[in-house]
């Protein structure tokens, strides 16, 4: 009888533990989500300025002195290539869209709210951040987030019988890396913040067209040293 109680008290003492780990990895991946994004906003916002407004005051310069450079070296490219788009060709992936649908409707049976009655308010915020999670996988055809979910689902809830102890080891060490990540991000915008771009970018109108002013006159000078160079080296005509 008392080694039963034991039994039932560990068990009780897991799912506890088990619960407050979840709650805390969930907390945790919030705030990683809060860093990612303010990362990718700042990054966007540099991008956009860069587009919008350097290259319009720049980019001709640029251009004319990325075509010298490249006539010294013999390389042939089109006028601006890449350069005005600010995008990088990526190969698009194959997608295996019978095995994402397969996934996604396994995840919805086991993290939609809907499933579930009288739940908790904390453990409904949980479900719904987990189905959003899945929802904006699905929606990108991002199978490698929903298999990752799918391996943190045996995890958070214990679908595969895997014992107390180890689903408290995977949930410790789930946010750990979680933890890291949030750091990175963090410290990735701190150092987007200090590039050349970010800084003019937070300068005051006045600032920043002075600034403007003194690269175009960089520009100009550089200019005027590969021409010379290129007519003497490769006779090329001004």
């Amino acid at each position: 009888m008392e080694y039963t109680k034991a039994i039932v008290s560990k068990e009780k003492e897991y799912s506890n533990k088990i619960k407050k780990l979840r709650r805390l990895l969930f907390d945790k991946e919030i705030e990683l989500e809060k860093a990612v994004e303010e990362y990718v906003a700042f990054d966007v916002s540099i991008k956009n300025f860069y587009k919008n407004y350097y290259l319009k005051k720049l980019g001709d310069y640029i251009v004319l002195l990325e075509n010298l450079k490249d006539k010294l070296l013999g390389i042939r490219r089109n006028e601006k290539e890449g350069l005005l788009e600010g995008e990088e060709k990526e190969d698009v992936p194959f997608v295996d869209e019978g095995r994402i649908k397969k996934i996604y409707r396994n995840l919805v049976k086991i993290y939609h709210p809907d499933n579930f009655k009288n739940m908790e308010p904390e453990d409904k915020d949980f479900y719904d951040f987990r189905m959003s999670e899945i929802n904006q996988a699905f929606e990108k055809r991002d199978i490698k987030t929903l298999e990752r979910i799918m391996r943190k689902a045996d995890m958070e809830l214990g679908l595969n019988g895997k014992s107390p102890v180890e689903r408290i080891k995977n949930m410790q060490d789930d946010i750990y890396i979680v933890e890291k990540m949030t750091e990175i991000y963090k410290e990735k915008k701190k150092l987007l913040k200090e590039n050349e771009m970010a800084l003019l970018m937070q300068k005051t109108p006045n600032e920043r067209e002075k600034a403007i002013e003194e690269l175009k006159e960089r520009f100009i000078s550089e200019i005027k040293t590969y021409q010379r160079i290129c007519s003497k080296v490769v006779g090329y005509q001004k």
